[in-house]
């Protein structure tokens, strides 16, 4: 028995004809598929058949004309709008990531009549129930098609606004925002579509998009392309944004957002205030002002967070500077005292410990711009609020806590400390409390130091800043490095040390002792120190040291002893354990004296033998060995200012 035959329609033996030559022969295919579409002009699956040809031949345009062919004539196929949703999202796409298929989808669209390209955009965009894709799609049209109607953009800006709540985006860098900023912010400004009030809620947006990805450390943008999800150059994009905002609302300060002169920009802003702002309490200039330069400010406190830190891994403080040491420490005023900020920073205040100028020159700018905008009507009131809208305190807390600092509100900046054990929390307290005259914490915490100083890699430079501070300056930067932090700790004690000296004449050799270990780690500034410490022995009928030979390397200390022990019959020096036995009584016979100057010179001379070793070894020993006695004396100098 024959089998039967299957019966076919004459669309579909005309299409089966086509396909048989597809691989062989495309002229003949095309002249099958030519044949059946005049025959059929309404059949859908022999015209759908026909793109599906073309596209699997990678035709561009034969492709382009099928698919405007189908759209037109059978608009409310199901299987066309699958095609149509399977490649649209392709046209949003960066065109380096496209596959081969991805890249013919982008030919064969650019190829439709730009009528058709329109419709089908508009079309899809409505259609999408993804928003992220909705509002590319709508995106896309409007840079195709700037023509599109004004409410289509502002629709756009709305809906990307409302995405971002809708979604509650943990913060302003997300994807939504991104393309608001970057994407949809130069069209809609370039097109002339935002009144005056979109303009500034567009640059409010952008102003705290820019700012809070640059000030808040952010790389990756959740849910972008790799390609678009980060930001090379935020504040360069940042200054040509708001200089497009800017001209379009006539904006006389925008250039200063480019101006590679930091301070002919400052110069510029501060005279724009004065002449204009101050003077005619516009609100308008107002705002633009507000604007760029709290722009600028945030930038300088981004450029000074950066230097603060530097390259090698170490970074910066701002601490007293410890004057003295013939500086009287007095009775903690009741109230305490602050500077004004109101009038220009008083540059002579503040100083740095090496020779690096960035930390000091941004800082200076940076004050410069907050004192401009907080406390002068009527930028003050539209700085703040526009500073709470942006969040702008988020990013500023160290400038802000270094501004209390320079005011002298040490009190306030206690809760400011960092909590996690550092050399930079505890440098921080030994400053504060010193400051507040708590000088047992204090002392406490210089320990503290000594302990943390080992486990530092930089070993920095001595500095005469810290050694011998300028009669006007009340702080300086100083770098977190063994040298300049190990003779900061110093100097406060010899401060300590010195005024309880001072107060009490009396006390125990060990303070003039103390002194000079001291004195050698500020020297040669230390070289007051020690001959304040020489009078002080003259006076005296016996003084005792022991640990002079564990301490003192200075070959001018030891050649002054010398000296003293040869020329003054008044006072036994009694600072050489082993000579010590001879020494008292007085010995008054010349030979035996004789023999104990002899004795005292061979130490000597075994002392000077030390004087290449490293002071901030011998530092961080004397610390550790007398702990007790130094923490005695500060809480009985802290005592003293109580009553």
């Amino acid at each position: 028995m024959e089998p039967m035959e299957v019966s076919i329609t004459d669309e579909e033996y005309m299409m089966k004809k086509a396909k048989s030559f597809l691989e062989t022969d495309c002229y003949r295919c095309r002249s099958w598929l030519l044949t059946a579409k005049s025959m059929f002009p309404s059949n859908f699956g022999i015209h759908f058949e026909c793109y599906e040809i073309e596209k699997n031949l990678r035709c561009v345009q034969r492709a382009a004309r099928c698919f405007s062919c189908l759209l037109e004539d059978f608009p409310n196929e199901a299987i066309l709008w699958k095609e149509i949703e399977n490649f649209t999202p392709i046209l949003c796409m960066d065109t380096s990531s496209l596959s081969e298929e991805q890249t013919f989808f982008r030919k064969m669209f650019s190829a439709l009549p730009l009528t058709i390209q329109q419709k089908l955009l508009s079309v899809c965009a409505e259609r999408s129930e993804d928003t992220m894709e909705h509002c590319r799609l709508v995106l896309l049209l409007l840079n195709r098609f700037p023509q599109s109607s004004t409410e289509l953009a502002l629709k756009l800006m709305d809906t990307m606004i409302t995405a971002e709540k809708h979604n509650q985006c943990p913060n302003v860098i997300n994807c939504y925002r991104k393309i608001l900023v970057c994407d949809l912010g130069p069209l809609l400004v370039s097109t002339n579509t935002l009144n005056q009030k979109n303009l500034y809620k567009m640059l409010t947006k952008t102003t705290e998009f820019y700012i809070t990805y640059a000030m808040g450390g952010h790389s990756i943008i959740q849910n972008l392309p790799d390609t678009e999800n980060y930001i090379k150059t935020p504040w360069e994009d940042l200054f040509a944004s708001c200089e497009r905002i800017g001209k379009k609302l006539s904006w006389e300060l925008r250039s200063v957002l480019s101006q590679s002169d930091k301070r002919k920009a400052w110069k510029k802003v501060s005279s724009f205030a004065k002449k204009f702002v101050i003077a005619s309490n516009n609100s308008e200039l107002s705002k633009q002002l507000v604007f760029c330069g709290m722009i600028l400010f945030v930038r300088h406190v981004f450029d000074y967070n950066k230097s603060l830190k530097i390259e090698n891994g170490s970074e910066y403080l701002l601490v007293k500077a410890i004057k003295g040491p013939k500086v009287q420490i007095n009775k903690p005023p009741l109230k305490q005292a602050v500077l004004s900020i109101a009038t220009k920073l008083n540059e002579s205040l503040i100083g740095i410990t090496d020779e690096s100028s960035e930390v000091l020159d941004h800082f200076k700018m940076a004050f410069n711009y907050w004192e401009l905008l907080t406390n002068k009507e009527p930028m003050c009131t539209d700085y703040w609020k526009l500073s709470a809208q942006i969040k702008v305190d988020t990013f500023i807390g160290q400038f802000l806590n270094d501004i209390e600092f320079y005011q002298g509100k040490y009190k306030n900046l206690f809760k400011a400390v960092p909590v996690h054990e550092s050399i930079r929390k505890s440098l921080s307290l030994v400053t504060l409390y010193y400051c507040v005259q708590e000088f047992k914490k204090c002392t406490e915490h210089i320990f503290m130091v000594v302990e943390q100083i080992e486990n530092l890699s930089l070993y920095g430079s001595v500095s005469a800043e810290i050694a011998n501070p300028p009669e006007d300056r009340e702080m300086y930067f100083i770098q977190i490095a063994k040298l300049p932090v190990l003779q900061y700790c110093v100097k406060i004690m010899v401060q300590i040390l010195y005024n309880q000296l001072s107060n009490y004449p009396s006390t125990s050799d060990i303070l003039i002792g103390h002194l000079l270990v001291l004195s050698q780690m500020v020297w040669p500034e230390g070289k007051v120190i020690a001959e304040d410490m020489y009078n002080h022995i003259g006076k005296l009928p016996l003084f005792t040291y022991p640990q002079f030979s564990a301490y003192i390397t200075n070959i001018d200390i030891i050649e002054h002893f010398m000296a003293m022990f040869m020329e003054n019959d008044k006072c036994v020096l009694n600072v050489f354990p082993c000579v010590a036995s001879s020494l008292s009584p007085r010995i008054s016979t010349r030979g035996a004296g004789k023999g104990v100057k002899e004795e005292f010179r061979l130490a000597l001379k075994k002392q000077v033998s030390r004087w290449s070793e490293p002071i901030d070894e011998t530092m961080l020993l004397f610390f550790k060995n007398e702990r007790e006695s130094l923490m005695k004396t500060a809480t009985l100098m802290e005592k003293s200012l109580t009553f």
